[in-house]
This record gives structure tokens, sequence and C-alpha cells, in this order.
């Protein structure tokens, strides 16, 4: 009969042996949780700032782009307006020397 008690407490040692190593396990993987969430907490903190900066940025080159493309058709207007009116002076010149012909020609006399 003491054999059994004594198995039966040399048993129970090793339940509490067990029991106590789990517990430890346990007590490592909650300080591992509770780093893994503060971490994750400031990547969403990161991520959130990340997200307001890249919004700001679009925003910004937007502005850059329509003001570049504004830039460019102002440009290619004004060379197009040159353009116009350099060709309608050419135009007004060459008709009004048509207009007059006989200044051009040569003067002969009469005898």
């Amino acid at each position: 009969m003491d054999s059994k008690l004594t198995a039966v407490q040399m048993e129970a040692e090793e339940v509490k042996d067990i029991m106590l190593e789990n517990l430890n396990k346990a007590e490592e993987r909650k300080e591992k949780l509770e780093d893994l969430d503060v971490r994750a907490a400031q990547l969403l903190t990161k991520g959130q700032s990340f997200y307001k900066n890249s919004k700001k940025v679009k925003a910004k080159k937007r502005k850059e782009y329509l003001k570049s493309k504004a830039g460019l058709i102002a440009l290619v207007t004004l060379l197009a307006l040159v353009i116009i009116i350099v060709v309608a002076v050419m135009l007004s010149s060459q008709s009004s020397s048509d207009e007059n012909p006989t200044d051009n020609a040569p003067v002969t006399s009469e005898p």
C-alpha cells in the first residue's frame, strides 16, 4: 500500500511539474502576444500616417501635373496664334502686291 501511495505521489508531482511548465509557457506566450499587440498598434499608426502623407503627395503631384498641362496648353495656343498671325501678314502682303501690278512693271516711253 505504501508503494501505491508513493506512486500516486510521484505521479501527482509529475502532473504538478507539467502544470507549472504549462503555466510558464502560457505566461511567455502572453508576453509575446502583448509585444505583438504593441507592435501591431505601432504599425497601424505608421500605416495611417503613411496613408495621410501619400494622399498629400498625390494631391501635390496632381496639382503640379495640371499646372504643367495648363502651361503646355498656353504655349501651344500662343504658338498657334503666332503662326496664324505670320500667315495672315504674309497673305495680306501678297494680296496687296497682286493689286498693284503696274508698280512693278517696267516703264516704257512712247515715241
